[in-house]
């Protein structure tokens, strides 16, 4: 594919690339937002509701982490470590399990109910959310070094 000469110059790019970067994560959160909120006005049997909106936010989530990943980034702000991914895991099954225990007692008016889904839903998330975060984290470790040795041996500039 043939690159094509940019008209803009290097202020108006990064300008563009904060609009495009705002632009993803502004849809990524409203899709997440709009599937709880569909989830909720249309309960949890009517998952064809919701089936094109899980697919783009699966597909950009997918596509976030794998070109993170291949990039050798994690974040800005958090790091790859135990304590970071235990945190992050817990804050996020606490959040989706309460959220579905939140709609299964306003469909069903039972509070027991509601504690059984939560806490089954906050267990199961927490482990597998935890999993995956710290697989992800070694992953990413061993991309980031990876490329950085590959920096490192490249061919050096002559003055």
């Amino acid at each position: 594919m043939k690159k094509q000469k940019s008209n803009l110059d290097e202020r108006q790019e990064q300008t563009l690339l904060r609009i495009e970067r705002n632009g993803c994560w502004f849809a990524f959160w409203a899709l997440l937002a709009s599937l709880f909120i569909q989830q909720a006005v249309f309960g949890m049997g009517e998952l064809k509701v919701v089936a094109g909106e899980w697919i783009i936010f699966m597909l950009l989530a997918a596509y976030l982490a794998a070109a993170c990943m291949k990039n050798g980034i994690w974040d800005r702000r958090l790091k790859a470590d135990p304590k970071t991914n235990l945190l992050v895991s817990l804050a996020a099954a606490i959040l989706f399990a309460a959220v579905f225990a939140v709609v299964g007692y306003c469909n069903y008016r039972s509070l027991p109910g509601a504690a059984a889904t939560f806490a089954v839903l906050f267990l199961g998330l927490f482990v597998v959310l935890f999993g995956a975060l710290s697989l992800s984290a070694v992953m990413y470790k061993k991309r980031a070094n990876a490329l950085e040795e590959a920096s490192c041996d490249g061919p050096e500039e002559q003055d």
